[in-house]
């Protein structure tokens, strides 16, 4: 029988989603702070008043009486999903205020996609947004990558209850530390070591280039931000290609394969097990689908003769196979994808965009630990085809322990597949019908559902409204892992039929 949701597990959800709103609105702050710093007062107003309508809305929700409940993974999983949209829309609310957006829409566009480090943008006259509005739109990328439960979890005790089902509600596997609450904080500090490892070398490298103090600051961070949490959001509308420098591109290459791997196994890392790096089934199968398709763009590189010479192949190549892997940074022209990478290097950047990074990291994507299980499932099946009857056939391998492959391992990794599959074949369908090509269709609808930001040209302020809609669908559900997300539509959906039942 389906579990429905009454009236007081409807309260106890909007407390929690008033609790994220609240979050968001407290994390204007810092682009209120900059924006006084550099004296953009219509910017300041913009954040002012978005505060001020997210903690309106958080507090009225918030004023919710829940103190008998307690939270249940039904509701996790609906807390999780409501939550992201509800915090994505007033994330838009000073965005929308400010002359680069064209609507509300598009506002709430680069808001979900920030906050779950797609990357994919709208945003109009990028090169003259202010300082402030730019630090909100890395910012949101930098919540995201961790996670909005996770950021709630790192600040308060309120949710111990529930705590367990809300962080694995948000699309995370498994828990690094035996606390959740110790769990979240380790993400969080693991996240400010790299921030501040990134910020720092890129503000050598950027102020090497000419910038100066302010701005090689400023770069550093949002540069680090993008690279390590996957997020894609580039300070300016050429991405990396504004800076003409390898030096640039080799710092964020390292982070964005930092940002891409399992915290537990940075935690396991860390803790001495090195030798996990090589025999982890996730990190086998990330270097091998990224050394793959990196041999396979090069090839289609070399067909088009534009990118001569070994270090061209590397910046314009490799770069963009881990970037598809992770972040969504470029460093060549979405046009050029098109038309220069060849078929074969199109369809490996679609193949890269696809996998995406590891369980449990910033990356988005089918993730390549379910890659690695549905591998080995395949190879269980012909071995048990080619073993005699009474003989029984496992097969094991390794993730932060050694593991034998079970039937509920491998249906779980075919379930998210298959639902990767579906949602990439909707938007690509939805890009067709609006009157674009196969190619172009396919590409930004795998970018969209997995969460990697590259893009072939199709985003833009001018897409069709439908197709925007279509992509927030596509990253929201892609960011949660499905589950979350259909949860609460299930929901929608036995409430209005509770409703055509009593009016009848």
């Amino acid at each position: 029988m389906w579990v429905r949701l009454g009236k007081r597990d409807l309260m106890l959800i909007a407390h929690y989603v008033g609790m994220f709103q609240i979050g968001i609105g407290l994390a204007m702050t810092v682009p209120i702070v900059t924006g006084l710093l550099y004296r953009e007062w219509g910017a300041v107003l913009d954040f002012v008043f978005g505060m001020g309508v997210a903690l309106a809305l958080g507090t009225l929700l918030m004023n919710a009486d829940i103190r008998p409940e307690r939270v249940r993974h039904t509701h996790a999983l609906a807390i999780t999903a409501l939550g992201w949209l509800a915090a994505s829309m007033v994330a838009a609310v000073p965005l929308a205020l400010s002359a680069n957006y064209g609507s509300y829409l598009d506002a709430a566009f680069d808001a979900l996609s920030g906050l779950t480090t797609c990357g994919l943008t709208v945003v109009k006259g990028i090169e003259h947004i202010a300082v402030s509005h730019n630090m909100w739109r890395q910012l949101m990328q930098l919540i995201g990558g961790q996670g909005i439960v996770v950021a709630a979890l790192s600040f308060t005790v309120g949710l111990r209850g529930g705590a367990f089902s809300l962080y694995m509600a948000e699309g995370r596997d498994e828990r690094i530390l035996p606390n959740v609450l110790h769990t979240v904080r380790f993400i969080w500090f693991l996240t400010a070591v790299y921030i501040v490892l990134g910020t720092v070398v890129f503000f050598a490298v950027l102020t090497y280039l000419g910038l100066s103090i302010d701005r090689g600051i400023l770069h550093a961070f949002w540069l680090t931000a993008a690279a390590f949490d996957t997020g894609g959001f580039a300070p300016k509308g050429m991405s990396l290609m504004y800076y003409h420098s390898f030096k640039v591109e080799l710092v964020a290459l390292i982070l964005m394969i930092a940002g891409s791997i399992n915290f537990a196994l940075h935690a396991h890392v860390w803790r001495g097990g090195r030798n996990e790096l090589w025999k982890n089934l996730e990190t086998r199968v990330l270097a091998t689908t990224v050394t793959a398709g990196s041999v396979l763009v090069a090839l289609g590189l070399m067909a088009s003769e534009r990118f001569p010479g070994g270090l061209a192949l590397l910046r314009k190549g490799v770069f963009q196979m881990i970037s598809a892997h992770s972040s969504g940074l470029q460093t060549v022209y979405s046009s050029q994808m098109l038309y220069e990478f060849g078929s074969v290097g199109l369809i490996a950047i679609i193949i890269g965009m696809a996998v995406g990074g590891s369980l449990s990291s910033t990356g988005g994507g089918i993730k390549a630990l379910r890659i690695g299980v549905i591998t080995k499932s395949i190879v269980l099946q012909v071995k048990q085809a080619l073993a005699p009857p009474s003989s029984a056939q496992r097969i094991r391998y390794q993730h932060l322990s050694r593991r034998i492959l079970t039937p509920d391992v491998t249906s779980a990794a075919a379930t998210v597949f298959i639902l990767y599959l579906g949602t990439i074949l909707l938007g690509t369908v939805a890009g067709t019908a609006y009157g674009y090509g196969l190619p172009e269709a396919l590409f930004e609808s795998v970018s969209a559902t997995a969460t990697s930001g590259l893009s072939i040209g199709v985003t833009s302020a001018s897409m069709p409204t439908g197709l925007k809609l279509v992509y927030m669908f596509q990253m929201w559900v892609g960011r949660l892992e499905f589950i979350a997300a259909l949860v609460l539509i299930a929901q929608f959906v036995l409430a209005l039929d509770v409703r055509r039942a009593s009016e009848r």
